[in-house]
């Protein structure tokens, strides 16, 4: 008899949440339907189920008996991502996998591939031992019925290799019917006949099933009919998309380059369309007449089929590069994502800011300059000013309330990374002050402002001032104790 393999990730909605809040490990979580109060359980990890949680519970009740409990929505679209990457990863060990309409559920043709891996066993275990290297919780079963084999794997951890068939009907028998799929209604009126296990289920004739338990009874029982079982239909490679054209002769002149650019580029967001995707970075390999290749990546801001924007990153990538020579080919690969439609939104209910424009002049900064030239200030916990924010890089322009300041902290807006010394008054004591320019003097100063610490390191004791200048210039200086010296840290508006 062939064999079939089902490669089972338990409770992946639950396994997606994990992934993204590692930090929630080890306390009650719940994947529910909607983010409401009114949104159902659909699964739950073990601590959730200790406290009486129930699938199927609304939100808010769950919140009134586990006031702790961790909540997360997992979109169809994400789930679908998640299921394309473990798909594309799972073929790298077969070429036939079929994804099955159970999320987390993959039926893998293992035929041919015993002599390359040195047995079944070894297979498995490759492939147990690829998605728990990578924080995915699996069960790899190898048998001979692939919905026989799907529910052996429900009941067991890590791999498992059936020598008979007659091994995985015994061991599938066993397997609970709440673990198949059925409604919780349909276990309920199974149980109260006794019918507790996928063997007891088995027994009942089909015809009876359908009549008492209606159509979902009947297509599980079909599932495990010998005669209606289907060979698994592989689902096709990704290919990438890829497109490459020859500069004969070679060429160095951009415009002409960009020129032939725009052609092939038109060709590969036609691919890239047709598979219902977007362009999610491009990256440009020049191969260069006695030279080095030369690489290049451009990314979007957001997904996009624009041609019109890619060309204009590559345009502006290009004009601030130097080759070293003339190109003999360009080769272009599109990284792609599926592609979502975005939702227009109703009149008067725009946002007073265009993202897409936003988002549109940092990739022409990003192009230009490089993709660590966009950044934004990012607060940090720290006991002196100019270590209190750090410069991050940031790919997505966004919207955001403005947190309420005091007027004096909004004021400021330039801040010297190192504080410039300024000469002091004698004697030198806070009191005097600090001595500008000859042409300017202090007219009021505010504060001071303490700021000490940093005995673990260097003691730092500063008085913080505002100093209002005859100009009507407002700086912000401070004395520092230990040093007995006053330094300027900024300049307010």
């Amino acid at each position: 008899m062939k064999r079939v393999s089902c490669v089972l990730l338990p409770r992946l909605p639950l396994q997606i949440v994990l992934r993204d809040k590692p930090h929630w490990q080890g306390a009650p979580i719940a994947v529910v339907d909607d983010e409401g109060p009114g949104g159902r359980i659909t699964q739950l990890n073990t601590l959730a189920k200790k406290s009486r949680l129930r699938i199927g519970m609304r939100q808010s009740v769950a919140r009134d008996l586990l006031p702790n409990l961790h909540t997360a929505l997992v979109s169809p679209e994400e789930a679908a991502e998640v299921t394309r990457e473990l798909r594309s990863a799972l073929q790298t060990f077969s070429p036939r996998v079929e994804p099955a309409n159970e999320a987390g559920v993959f039926h893998i043709d293992p035929e041919g591939l015993r002599r390359i891996y040195g047995g079944y066993r070894t297979w498995a275990t490759c492939v147990h031992r690829y998605l728990r290297a990578r924080h995915w919780k699996s069960s790899v079963t190898v048998g001979f019925h692939r919905h026989r084999a799907t529910a052996v794997a429900m009941t067991r951890d890590g791999v498992t290799v059936l020598g008979s068939a007659d091994q995985e009907r015994e061991l599938a028998n066993q397997t609970p019917l709440r673990e198949l799929g059925l409604s919780g209604e349909v276990c309920e009126s199974l149980m109260a006949l006794g019918i507790e296990t996928l063997g007891d289920f088995l027994i009942v004739p089909v015809g009876e099933l359908h009549s008492r338990f209606g159509e979902e009874a009947r297509a599980l029982h079909d599932l495990f009919a010998e005669d209606l079982q289907l060979p698994i239909q592989p689902h096709a490679f990704d290919e990438p998309a890829r497109i490459s054209f020859q500069v004969d002769p070679p060429d160095e002149d951009q415009t002409r380059l960009l020129f032939a650019i725009k052609g092939a580029l038109h060709s590969l967001l036609h691919q890239v369309r047709a598979r219902v995707e977007a362009v999610h970075s491009l990256e440009l390999t020049l191969h260069l007449e006695r030279a080095p290749i030369h690489r290049e990546h451009i990314e979007p801001a957001s997904p996009t089929l624009d041609l019109m924007l890619i060309l204009e990153l590559i345009r502006l990538r290009l004009g601030e590069t130097k080759l070293q020579g003339a190109v003999e080919e360009v080769e272009l690969l599109a990284n792609t994502v599926r592609a979502h439609a975005e939702q227009e939104a109703l009149p008067g209910h725009q946002p007073r800011r265009d993202m897409s424009a936003a988002h549109r002049a940092l990739d022409r900064i990003r192009a230009a300059y490089g993709e660590q030239s966009v950044t934004k200030a990012t607060v940090r916990e720290a006991h002196l000013p100019e270590a209190s924010f750090r410069w991050e890089p940031i790919q997505h322009a966004r919207t955001g309330e403005q947190a309420r300041v005091p007027p004096l902290s909004s004021m400021v807006r330039r801040v010297y990374s190192r504080p410039k010394p300024l000469a002091a008054r004698l004697p030198m004591e806070p009191e005097a002050g600090p001595s500008l320019a000859r042409d300017q003097s202090i007219e009021h100063m505010y504060g001071p402002y303490r700021v000490s610490g940093g005995w673990w390191k260097r003691l730092v004791e500063r008085d913080y001032y505002y100093a209002e200048t005859d100009h009507g210039d407002l700086l912000w200086l401070f004395y520092d104790r230990p040093r007995k010296r006053w330094f300027l840290h900024g300049v307010l508006d």
